[in-house]
Formats: structure tokens, C-alpha cells, sequence
């Protein structure tokens, strides 16, 4: 009973303090500055309350009180959404008040990254579930990386993930949905690994996204935000090291992936074809340049989000 209210209380909160957040930020005209570079297509929603992510953090952690883990890995977990949060949190604050649509410099952004990813790899070398074998997707089997290797893999999944999702969050609801989907393969995966408190922590993670997932579906009332996108990405790049199960992530996420890929493809090829592949990227912006109506594009990343997800289970040794 008490796990099931944890899950009520992490999906009723977003649905009841979100519409007062979105009230305050129009009241004192904070919200989303559009990139000049964007879709003109976008420009309509210069102005919708941002920060977002904000909700799912207090459901998250007022569940969390109310669950009260036993398991260190649940409250490290949380450490990772809140940390790299704050991380976003100051990338949206110099975005709307210091009126600067890039928000933090690149490198200042990466810096603070790899200062939690050290803080995350100082506690778990130091803790009993510190494991350097590596699943690999489909072939049950897994290879061991030593320490001078392993650390970092354990960067490069953190760096990735976090900004593949902060890439993804560019169309109404396509990253929180992306990220609910995605959640759902890896508490399949906790569960047969009878990590029932990680399955728990996911299972409220999921639940608080759902209840956001109400005000940010088209048309959006509110966005994740940086805020949002990059804690998320930090939570699931944890969840996968600490199941062990980091290559997983390139399939089950493989939405993030692509859209990361359509980013890095672009650059390559305007900078060595001097012509773009993509009328723009991430390439979510090259389906609306093409007319795709938001929803449509929403709903077919979805769609590829579920067959990945489900394809990620498959691949995962349950025997």
C-alpha cells in the first residue's frame, strides 16, 4: 500500500502545483525564448512557461519521502536527476533573466557535467555495486573494462545521455514521452534483476512524467526546459550503469540517439560538404520543415520509441 500511494502521490502532484507554476511564470513573463536559428514554425510559442521539470523533481522527492528507500542506489539516483537539474536550472535562469537565448556557455555546461560525474564515480567505486562487466545487447554475454577504460565509458554515458535528451526536448511532449517509454524497458529490466527499490524509484519517475506529461502534450502549457531534459537524461544514464546495462541505452534510447546523430551528421557535412543532409537539425525540425504536423511527428517517435523499448527487453539475458 505504501509503494502504491508513492506512485498517486508522484503523479498528483505535477497535476495539481503545475497550473499554479504556469500562472506565476505568465504573471512575471517568464517562459521559452526561441532561437532565431529555430523553425519559424516554433516562433507562436516564444513565451510559454518553461522549467517544467521542476514539477517532476518535488513529486519525485516528496514520494520519496513518503516511500523511504533503503537501498543507497535509489537515493543516488535522485542525487544524479537533481544535480545535473541544477545544472539545466542555470542554463534556463541566464536564458530568462540575463535575456540570452544559448543560456550557459558549452564549455562552462560540460565542466559542471563532469564534476558530478566524478562526485557519482568517487561514491560508486567506494560501494559493493561498483561492476566493470558490460552487458551486451542480444548475445548474453559481457566484457569487463578495466578502471582506466571504465571511467571514461561512465563519462561519455552521462555527457550523452543527458544532452541527447536536452536535444530531443524540441517538439511538445516528444522528450517526456520519449523518457516514460524508455523508463518503462528499464524497470522491466530492474525488476528481473531483483532491484525491486531501483524498480520502485523508476516506477515514480514515471509516474511523475505522466502527470507533466498532461500540461507539456501539444499544445504545450509548459516545457521540461533544460531543467528538465538534462536531470532526466542524468537519472536514466544512472539507472542503466547501475543495472549494468549502459549499451542498452543506445537501443532503448534510441530516439535520443538519432537525434543526437542528426546533430553531429549536420556539422560534419556542412563543414566538410559545405551543404547540409538535413533541411535542419535535430531532425525533428526536418520532418516540420518538411509540413509534418508536431502531433504527427510526436506520435511516430513514439511509435519508434515503443518498438526500441521493446526490442531492448528482447535483448536483455533473462535467463
Amino acid at each position: 500500500m505504501k509503494v502504491l500511494l508513492s506512485f498517486i502521490i508522484a503523479f498528483i502532484i505535477p497535476i495539481f502545483l503545475t497550473p499554479f507554476f504556469i500562472k506565476i511564470q505568465k504573471k512575471y513573463r517568464i517562459g521559452q525564448r526561441i532561437r532565431q536559428e529555430g523553425p519559424d514554425l516554433h516562433q507562436h510559442k516564444s513565451g510559454t512557461p518553461t522549467m517544467g521539470g521542476l514539477m517532476i523533481y518535488m513529486a519525485v522527492a516528496v514520494a520519496l519521502l513518503f516511500f523511504q528507500s533503503k537501498d543507497i542506489n535509489v537515493y543516488i539516483i535522485f542525487f544524479l536527476l537533481i544535480s545535473f537539474g541544477i545544472v539545466g536550472f542555470l542554463d534556463d535562469f541566464i536564458k530568462n533573466y540575463k535575456e540570452r537565448s544559448l543560456g550557459l556557455k558549452a564549455r562552462t555546461k560540460i565542466l559542471l557535467q563532469l564534476i558530478i560525474c566524478v562526485l557519482f564515480l568517487y561514491w560508486h567505486s567506494q560501494h559493493s555495486s561498483f561492476n566493470q562487466n558490460i552487458l551486451i545487447p542480444f548475445l548474453h554475454k559481457s566484457f569487463y573494462l578495466q578502471k582506466i577504460f571504465y571511467i571514461p565509458f561512465v563519462i561519455l554515458v552521462f555527457i550523452s545521455s543527458t544532452n541527447a535528451v536536452n536535444l530531443t526536448d524540441g517538439l511538445d511532449g516528444l522528450a517526456t514521452g520519449l523518457m516514460i517509454i524508455a523508463l518503462f524497458a528499464f524497470a522491466v529490466i530492474a525488476f528481473f534483476q531483483k532491484q525491486t527499490e531501483i524498480l520502485f524509484f523508476i516506477i515514480i519517475l514515471i509516474s511523475a512524467c505522466a502527470g507533466f506529461l498532461i500540461f507539456n502534450y501539444h499544445p504545450a502549457r509548459i516545457f521540461l526546459g533544460d531543467v528538465g531534459s538534462l536531470g532526466l537524461g542524468g537519472a536514466l544514464a544512472g539507472i542503466a550503469i547501475l543495472t549494468g546495462t549502459e549499451l542498452y541505452l543506445l537501443l532503448i534510447g534510441g530516439v535520443f540517439v538519432a537525434e543526437t546523430l542528426s546533430v553531429i551528421i549536420q556539422v560534419l557535412s556542412i563543414k566538410y560538404r559545405k551543404k547540409p543532409i538535413f533541411r535542419m537539425s535535430p531532425v525533428h525540425h526536418h520532418f516540420e520543415l518538411l509540413k509534418w504536423r508536431e502531433k504527427k511527428i510526436v506520435s511516430l517517435f513514439w511509435g519508434t520509441g515503443v518498438i526500441l523499448a521493446i526490442l531492448g527487453i528482447i535483448a536483455y539475458p533473462f535467463s
